[in-house]
């Protein structure tokens, strides 16, 4: 995702090799056409078995109902209605399983596309403050930069957490926030493969204690669902 409004300078350039790396892992990462396509296939049977089940359960209280109901009785001698209810849940299968798969995030192909493309996008932004969150347990470090209000976008301080991992120190400082945003950008994808700082150093505004769960965290290298004074 990009940041026109608040991007100061743009370019596309030919894609290193590190870059490739990157791109070349996120790929072995994501499902690939073939194993959607499983995943798929597996979810149709999976919910086609529970449907069938749950409506066999339903006959069952049906059968007790049809000792006081002659209608409920006419219902289940039907002939055809094995035949309906197979069909009906299949169908119910093959369309949740559609919707789950159309839902399901696909960034193979366009990984893919980067990686054949063979270009970059160099975007710069300019930082006007910082602010930190600690992650209580390890110690390690979460940045948030502000580009604007709205836009703030987070860098992970990944030689924190692994000093904190290996009982070594590690000086805050060691990670140096300055007044130029550099962001390398897979066109395609919309991955933040690097980052470059320069310019002045931009202090660290506050410290935070990070008190959500882990799957709750920002992701790394990409912009925040929040704005600045809602982080403060």
């Amino acid at each position: 995702m990009t940041k026109n409004d608040v991007m100061v300078a743009s370019q596309t350039r030919a894609i290193n090799s590190e870059e490739v790396a990157h791109l070349t892992h996120l790929l072995k990462g994501a499902i690939s056409p073939r194993k959607r396509l499983l995943k798929a296939i597996l979810n149709s049977f999976v919910v086609w078995g529970c449907s069938l089940l749950a409506l066999l359960m339903l006959s069952g209280f049906l059968s007790y109902l049809s000792t006081h109901s002659s209608l409920v009785t006419v219902l289940l001698n039907y002939s055809h209605l094995p035949t309906i209810a197979i069909i009906t849940t299949g169908c119910f299968a093959l369309f949740s399983s559609y919707k789950w798969l159309k839902d399901l995030p696909n960034p193979y192909p366009l990984i893919l596309q980067d990686i054949n493309s063979g270009e970059v996008v160099e975007e710069t932004y300019n930082v006007q403050q910082v602010c930190r969150f600690q992650e209580p347990e390890l110690g390690g470090f979460i940045y948030f930069l502000k580009i604007s209000e709205q836009d703030v976008f987070v860098l992970y301080d990944y030689a924190s957490q692994e000093a904190s991992s290996q009982s070594k120190e590690h000086s805050p400082s060691d990670f140096l926030v300055q007044t130029q945003l550099l962001l390398i950008r897979a066109p395609n994808s919309g991955y933040y493969l690097q980052h470059q700082f320069s310019g002045e150093t931009v202090p660290v505004s506050n410290t935070y204690p990070l008190t959500l769960t882990p799957e709750k965290w920002p992701a790394a290298d990409s912009w925040s669902s929040l704005s600045w004074s809602q982080l403060q």
